[in-house]
């Protein structure tokens, strides 16, 4: 989740520009369905989706709970499901949501598995309007069924869901270099795929050398030049920004710890205070403050 609503500036990029512009040749979109839906409060909506799913809310407020997590959704907010998976779209209020199933064309098919599991942004239509603007315009012909609405369509969803995905990455929400690194190199692909998929393993740069078919010492030197980060700081970077996530959900700390593969709950409660240098409990009091 990346929080950029107006109160809270964004963060700097994690990327350079060169890094994003090579990532932005690689994403083409082909769009294989859109859907339009008019949600009334209380609705919810079930989907399951095998491939990628972009979902914006075009007015109204939906809570779109991922088996990742829960992501609040209002009025020019996306989220973009690299590996679709199951999702419920609760409608806090009165909503209108376009969503899109797409494929990445071209780009190898590890790729989006080292994308996390949903790209997650607020503040995009305030900040990017004629990006939203696209969106809006993809929801007026998917619900007027015009001729020669697939056509359109498929155009403005290319555009819009990468300027999408440039937006994620230009406010420090997450890193393009491991999604890089798996569409050039298969084996580092297959790698990172295990990470994502499974970030409470106990991984160990030998066992992550083995899925790489590579020797340990290739395989961290690889690591390293292609995500710029070692195999155990990644691992525990992913570790936690899901126990960012959820500690915002309210799950026990002991809970967490077990889960993303932590002997005791001190062991998890150091690591975290590590890397976000407050104990987890006084995180999750920090992000639950309601803003001033």
């Amino acid at each position: 989740m990346c929080d950029l609503a107006d109160w809270a500036p964004p963060g700097p990029a994690v990327d350079d520009a060169r890094t994003i512009d090579l990532l932005m040749e690689h994403l083409r979109w082909s769009v294989l369905r859109v859907d339009h839906h008019d949600l009334t409060a209380g609705d919810v909506r079930r989907e399951q989706h095998d491939g990628s799913r972009f979902l914006f809310v075009v007015s109204g407020a939906v809570e779109v709970v991922h088996d990742s997590g829960v992501y609040r959704t209002e009025q020019g907010d996306f989220a973009l499901l690299p590996r679709g998976g199951r999702v419920a779209l609760r409608a806090e209020q009165d909503a209108k949501l376009v969503g899109i199933s797409i494929a990445l064309l071209g780009a190898h098919p590890l790729m989006t598995h080292a994308m996390p599991p949903v790209l997650h942004s607020y503040g995009f239509g305030r900040q990017e309007p004629g990006f939203a603007a696209l969106l809006e315009t993809i929801h007026r012909e998917a619900a007027l069924g015009r001729p020669g609405a697939v056509s359109v369509i498929s155009g403005l969803t290319d555009a819009a869901i990468s300027g999408s995905v440039r937006f994620w990455l230009e406010h420090g929400c997450g890193s393009a270099r491991p999604w890089l690194a798996a569409a050039h190199d298969h084996r580092l692909g297959l790698a990172l795929a295990a990470i994502h998929d499974a970030p409470g393993s106990p991984w160990t740069v030998a066992s992550l050398a083995r899925i790489a078919s590579a020797s340990r010492s290739q395989f961290a030197e690889q690591f390293r030049a292609a995500v710029g980060d070692t195999p155990a700081r990644y691992v525990t970077r992913i570790r936690m920004t899901q126990a960012e996530r959820m500690l915002r959900e309210g799950e026990p700390v002991s809970g967490i710890a077990y889960r993303l593969g932590y002997d005791s709950e001190d062991g998890f409660s150091r690591a975290f205070r590590r890397h976000s240098g407050v104990a987890p409990s006084r995180w999750r009091r920090a992000a639950l403050q309601p803003a001033a």
